[in-house]
């Protein structure tokens, strides 16, 4: 029986702990010497150890503040706080100021990363860092010649990255590398440890007991300039498993089966924890895939506990020694006996059915069994137009062992696959273990076109030329997001997401009505047969194949290595510093817009064809708040221009303020930039001349992004006041009554009219009140360096 239930307060539900490692039920510290090894965190770095010792001294100092059983991920988080005496912890309340093991970038987001770490002035990164490139190549005829092309439109923007990794101390992966997210599976994700990425899918190394949480740019700059990490403690969701998995249900029937039951939002400011016996049934692999798909609910991030099967990876992945000392520091490395949970949800393994999710949405979950008959009460297309596989959600030896083996049988059957079907090899060590083993070409002899080791089609990167824009078709993917137009752009695609096994089904029948548990094909004499259900094995008999090296790990000498920026690249520009505030109250400031309802980050800082300038701060802010509702007319980029009287786009009023030496204001209303984390929606206001931004509510993580840039983030004290102003008034913000725990003035300039003060509210800290003093967060950075 598979059960949700929900558990609040003091009725929360208490975990019963797995002897599968043969734990001892104590809450006694490892013995130091056991964790006194030197351990390297991986095999491409000499001077980066998993330091176990001080995150057991750090757990033993809050064990006896919180004097009560742990989560295993709160053993994480409370593990690596930058004071475990003094922190504050309250789930879901506090802000934990963290000291993270690493951190990864992908090559879409490193570059302004990476730009705004070179402006701090620092000749190193603090903590060891990784840049993947993985984003940039678009799927179009097969993974060689989408590699080419893609390592000659983007040569600018890899050799800006590969050099800085050079210059600045950080590895380096090259375009054909593969995925970040399995390449940090494959290489650096180790139990217990945290690491944070700028991808939202970092949670995949949760299949390896790493809390990896995807945030933005300007976090990662933090960690990588030797700041703590600021994360409000997540509360934690709890999934007991029971039973055991067979036939044709997979590990990603898990993750399928819990998105329908938190959805897209349930997950918010959670980590979810699996625990139960029925986690010793799955590859590590299989619980990374569980782990990846958990953003699609909004969790901060997903979690296993360690146990044999992750021994087993490490040992696989030439890590036998970090699978040893993880082993003398597991008790720790699972939920304490009698671990609460805010909220608990039961599945049993040996009852779960396969699953397919979608469209347009990745809850919308629907049993194989009832799967043909929602596809025809919704009049779905029937007809599966094309199957991929593979992505970093679904791209492990298991996964492509399990998906030949269908693809096999349908061969020697006579049959192909009926849809065009496509492979994503996470990695180019999987692409070249499969290519050994034979896999590869089983699914070259099925019809299948090999796909670049990169996002390819799962962001959004394919130039699909199979069905025309705003025709209605169905594909079948085992992908992780599936939202309306993110495949292929085409917002009439039904994207469907289940495991690598159903894609592979459902694209030898061509169909959404086919059931491969029940229902049969015909072969190539018209014969009725059945598929057999799926086989592979979780790991390569002979050992992985590394294929070919590309990694590029950083010179000795880095003294003479020069960041490659031309100044005339329409893609990279170096960043100069913000101007220091001038000491002053700032007076007779006119509003930019006043934005009317929602305003996103995508509002802000659209994504889209801006991708490519996001090593670009000027030429991305032609993007800036274009997406905005105009309070003022109601329609989108189009303002008045107070020195002109004309109206015009609003990046275009902003330029021409800035040139004229004019400052400015944006007011805005609920929630301002929520959504993604994207720093380019704070940058972007900061260098076309804006002081504050003003609204009834912000987004946490854009409110921090603001003040890191420099500005101003306030808020009305009272909410109302927001009606108050109006587009064409003139504000006043007296700057120097900033100070902590006390409002500011806003003092507003009707055109008509006598002139009225407004208190606005706001969150800065001492530390913050000085990045705003010196210009920004990396100016106050650079300022201490030199010092």
């Amino acid at each position: 029986m598979m059960a949700t239930r929900q558990l609040l307060g003091a009725a929360r539900s208490r975990a019963v702990g797995s002897a599968s490692l043969g734990l001892r039920r104590t809450m006694a510290t490892v013995s130091d010497s056991a964790l006194d090894k030197k351990v390297k965190q991986n095999n491409w770095e000499e001077g980066n150890f998993i330091n176990y010792k001080k995150m057991s001294e750090n757990l033993a100092i809050v064990r006896s503040r919180l004097n009560r059983p742990l989560a295993y991920a709160e053993k994480i988080l409370y593990s690596h706080l930058d004071d475990p005496h003094g922190q504050e912890i309250e789930r879901g309340v506090s802000y934990l100021r963290l000291r993270p093991d690493r951190v990864a970038c992908q090559d879409a987001t490193a570059q302004m990363a990476i730009l705004q770490f070179m402006s701090a002035g620092m000749p190193s990164v603090a903590n060891p860092t990784t840049v993947h490139c993985d984003h940039l190549i678009e799927a179009q005829q097969g993974g060689e010649k989408d590699l080419a092309r893609a390592v000659g439109i983007n040569k600018e923007v890899y050799d800006f990255l590969a050099s800085a990794c050079a210059k600045y101390n950080i590895g380096f992966w090259k375009p054909g590398s593969g995925i970040i997210h399995q390449i940090l599976l494959e290489n650096y994700a180790f139990p217990g440890g945290l690491l944070i990425g700028t991808d939202s899918h970092t949670p995949n190394a949760g299949g390896l007991g790493m809390a990896a949480i995807g945030v933005g740019g300007a976090d990662a700059v933090d960690v990588m300039a030797n700041l703590p990490w600021e994360l409000k403690a997540p509360k934690v969701i709890g999934v007991k498993l029971t039973g055991s998995l067979s036939g044709w249900t997979s590990p990603k029937d898990i993750i399928l089966k819990v998105a329908g039951i938190l959805t897209v939002k349930g997950g918010t400011g959670a980590i979810v924890e699996y625990f139960g016996p029925g986690v010793d049934s799955l590859s590590a692999t299989g619980m990374g895939t569980i782990c990846n798909m958990g953003a699609e609910i909004g969790a901060t991030t997903s979690l296993f506990p360690f146990n044999d099967r992750m021994y087993d990876y490490l040992k696989a992945t030439k890590r036998t020694e970090i699978g040893d000392f993880a082993r003398s520091y597991a008790k720790e490395l699972r939920q304490d006996d009698g671990a609460e949970y805010d909220q608990l949800i039961e599945i049993n393994l040996s009852e779960l059915e396969p699953h397919i999710n979608g469209p347009f949405t990745p809850d919308l979950a629907t049993p194989i069994s009832k799967f043909a008959e929602a596809a025809k009460a919704n009049n779905w297309p029937d007809e599966v137009k094309v199957g991929l596989i593979g992505s970093c959600t679904n791209s492990s030896y298991e996964d492509m062992s399990r998906a030949a083996s269908i693809a096999r049988d349908a061969l020697n059957h006579g049959i192909k696959s009926k849809a065009l079907f496509t492979v994503t090899p996470g990695s180019e060590q999987i692409r070249a273990t499969i290519a050994r083993d034979g896999q590869l070409q089983t699914f070259e002899e099925f019809g299948g076109v090999v796909l670049a080791n990169a996002c390819g089609p799962c962001i959004g990167q394919w130039d699909r030329q199979d069905v025309k824009k705003g025709e209605a078709n169905s594909i079948i993917s085992s992908y992780n997001r599936n939202f309306t137009g993110r495949n292929d752009g085409n917002p009439a695609t039904h994207s469907f997401v289940t495991s690598p096994d159903l894609v592979v089904a459902m694209s030898i029948a061509g169909s959404l009505s086919f059931n491969p548990l029940t229902d049969t094909l015909k072969d190539k004499d018209g014969k009725d047969f059945k598929l057999s259900p799926p086989t592979g094995n979780g790991l390569p008999e002979r050992g992985y194949d590394p294929g070919q090296d590309t990694y590029q790990a950083p010179p000795k000498d880095r003294a003479n290595v020069t960041v490659q920026v031309s100044p005339t690249s329409d893609r990279l520009q170096l960043l100069s510093p913000f101007n220091a505030w001038d000491g002053k109250d700032a007076t007779d400031m006119p509003i930019l817009i006043k934005a009317q309802g929602k305003t996103t980050t995508d509002h802000i800082s659209m994504a889209g064809p801006w991708l490519k300038y996001r090593g670009h701060l000027d030429n991305i802010s032609n993007n800036m708040l274009i997406g905005a509702i105009n309070a003022a007319n109601g329609e989108a980029n189009k303002i008045k221009n107070f020195t002109t009287g004309e109206w015009d786009a609003v990046p275009a009023v902003a330029r021409d303020y800035k040139a004229k030496g004019i400052r400015w204001v944006v007011i805005g209303d609920w929630n301002y930039g929520e959504g993604s984390s994207r720093e380019h929606a704070a940058l972007e206001p900061r260098h076309l001349g804006g002081l504050a931004i003003i609204t009834r509510s912000f987004a946490r993580i854009h409110e921090t992004n603001l003040k890191k840039q420099g500005m101003l983030p306030l808020t009305f004290s009272d909410p109302a006041d927001y009606d108050r102003i109006n587009p064409d008034d003139k504000v006043d913000i007296l700057c120097t009554e900033l100070a902590v725990g006390k409002p500011i003035t806003l003092r507003v300039k009707p055109a008509n009219g006598e002139a009225f003060e407004i208190p606005l509210s706001h969150t800065f800290n001492e530390a913050q009140i000085e990045w705003f003093k010196n210009g920004s967060a990396l100016n106050t950075m650079a300022k201490k360096t030199k010092n």
